[in-house]
């Protein structure tokens, strides 16, 4: 005990220590030598003593000494969506605990050091603060979120032509609800109501004509249509950038038939090779040059972004083409989709293993615009393994290398066609070739995790790009600083603020074509959202960090007035004692 108390001691002023205790001597010594009469005798031990507690009186009064306190209290961070009845029920029982009123980015370090226990009320801190938590004793008291859209998913990301998915999740609190999806034009393109009230999963959609930075919106309505709440929802259009696309069949099909017209009119260009003898193929070309191609080699190989095989015709190929479409989907990123055409779906061919389950079904129910019955092989994708990635409910993508091979179990889509559902094949294709397709080769090239930023809040980005020193600039005016990421080489980590709502864009000094457009939200947009996602993070953030109770110590001073009393009863009597003696 005794030996902690001496460690709690220390020093305000330790810097000065050596010149205060030199002054110290050096008073002191002057002290002794004009109290010194020739012998010491009792008066002269009794006045040095006193002397020298006064210098150190003074010496105190200069170092200021402290001690460590223990921690006591309680506080309580009242954030966005705290019920007070809960915060009545506390001030209840602890009558001396103190509010903080949170707000986003605010430093908590001073209020947190003077308390021994933290309640976190309402739907938690931002993320970017939570590490300002990690070592304090904090018990969280989450409130759920009431109303609004609490989970979203679409692509902010679309090119001209295909179709623009907006699902999520809805939460209301009274019945006849509506989400109203709108155009930058505020034109409705796609709606849905909730007659009861509760989580409801919604999709709304739209066809992506034009390409351009776009602002949509959805709208939330009561059931007199009266406007509730608008949120944006920004899309970035992308122009469509022909593919090179080669099919070849064993046999003709009707499958390849339509899928050759849909393709030509999308405007790829496309050169359809059909065995008719042993040996003898018929060749069809749309939108390009008309260039026979028997075998396959490097040279023609190349030439393509996406390859579609029947089963057979890849079955059937060379080894040494094998060869080299192998070498071509691994280290060039040639694309290569797999067409079904026997009573049994081959999950194993010359290129991968398929991921497949066996499955009695005969049909399946599209998960797409007016939801269409397809017939389909016994078999569903098995989404399990890293490499793997399931498009839709009827795809499926292999990732071999730098590209991509892949297939559905679908059979005779252009059933779809026949009757009448022509945006339904659109995007049933578009799909599948867009999940599969070589992907463009760029030196450089950005990534975020967000949709979205917000003003005054952090946006994190990665950059990905062999450079010893690359630079980014925002709106090309200001360099952002990166941090090189220590495990993979070729990424870099930036960091970016907004300060006012709108597009905005982060480009690399180096290549003009890198470049990143994010828009930046106004402040209240998407606060269910926003809520919904800071309550989850905390609620994870709190179950990872278990608080552990543990004493916490201050550095308390030592009040200087009792070094002056002393100091000056000490040169009082100093003073008194030769006249009353």
């Amino acid at each position: 005990m005794r030996r902690w108390m001496w460690n709690s001691l220390s020093l305000e002023n330790k810097e000065w220590w050596i010149v205060v205790i030199l002054v110290g001597l050096l008073l002191l010594a002057v002290f002794i030598w004009k109290e010194w009469k020739g012998k010491p005798d009792r008066r002269f031990y009794i006045n040095s003593f006193l002397g020298f507690v006064a210098i150190l009186c003074l010496s105190f009064l200069v170092l200021r000494p402290t001690y460590l306190q223990k921690v006591r209290g309680e506080a309580v961070l009242l954030t966005e969506g705290y019920q007070k009845e809960i915060l009545d029920s506390l001030k209840k029982n602890n009558r001396r605990i103190s509010e903080i009123e949170y707000r986003p980015g605010m430093d908590l370090s001073s209020k947190l050091d003077s308390i021994e226990h933290l309640f976190i009320m309402g739907h938690g801190v931002r993320e970017s603060d939570l590490w300002q938590l990690k070592s304090d004793n904090v018990t969280f008291l989450p409130s759920q979120i009431s109303e609004g859209i609490i989970k979203l998913k679409y692509n902010q990301n679309e090119s001209a032509g295909s179709d623009l998915m907006v699902q999520g999740i809805y939460r209301n609190q009274n019945a006849r609800m509506k989400l109203t999806l709108k155009g930058p034009g505020e034109n409705t393109l796609d709606s849905i109501s909730f007659l009861n009230k509760g989580d409801h999963h919604f999709k709304l959609k739209t066809n992506l004509k034009v390409d351009g930075k776009f602002l949509y919106h959805i709208t939330e309505q009561d059931s007199a249509e009266n406007i509730i709440n608008t949120e944006a929802l920004p899309v970035i259009v992308t122009a469509n950038k022909p593919l090179k696309i080669l099919i070849v069949n064993e046999f003709p099909s009707f499958e390849t038939k339509y899928l050759k017209n849909f393709l030509s009119e999308e405007g790829h260009e496309v050169t359809v090779k059909t065995k008719l003898t042993k040996q003898q193929y018929k060749f069809e070309y749309f939108n390009t040059d008309q260039v026979a191609i028997y075998s396959l080699n490097r040279e023609n190989i190349g030439m393509f972004d996406l390859m579609v095989f029947d089963d057979q015709s890849l079955k059937n190929l060379s080894k040494s083409e094998r060869n080299i479409l192998m070498e071509q989907v691994s280290a060039r990123g040639l694309g290569v989709f797999v067409q079904q055409t026997g009573n049994n779906f081959q999950s194993k061919n010359s290129l991968g293993q398929l991921n497949t389950l066996p499955d009695e079904q005969t049909q399946v129910k599209l998960d797409m615009g007016s939801n269409p019955v397809l017939e389909k092989y016994h078999v569903q994708f098995d989404s399990m393994g890293l490499m793997g990635m399931i498009i839709g409910n009827y795809g499926y993508s292999l990732q071999i290398g730098q590209g991509h091979i892949g297939s559905t179990f679908l059979k005779n889509t252009y059933q779809l066609l026949l009757d009448g559902k022509d945006s339904d094949y659109r995007e049933l294709w578009s799909s599948l070739i867009n999940g599969i397709r070589k992907r463009s080769e760029k030196s450089a090239q950005f990534h975020s995790d967000s949709y979205w930023a917000s003003v005054n809040e952090p946006f994190h980005f990665s950059f990905f790009s062999s450079e010893l020193d690359p630079k980014i600039r925002v709106e090309k005016q200001y360099q952002v600083p990166l941090i090189k990421n220590s495990v993979v080489s070729d990424e870099w980590m930036g960091t970016v603020y907004p300060k006012r709502a709108g597009w905005h864009q982060l480009q690399s000094e180096s290549d003009s074509s890198s470049s990143l457009n994010y828009y930046v939200m106004e402040e209240g947009l998407w606060k269910s959202l926003t809520d919904y996602n800071t309550l989850k993070r905390n609620k994870r953030f709190f179950s990872k960090n278990p608080s552990k109770i543990q004493e916490k110590f201050l550095p308390q001073r030592i009040s200087p007035i009792w070094f002056l009393t002393i100091f000056i009863l000490v040169m009082g009597y100093l003073w008194l004692e030769p006249k009353l003696r």
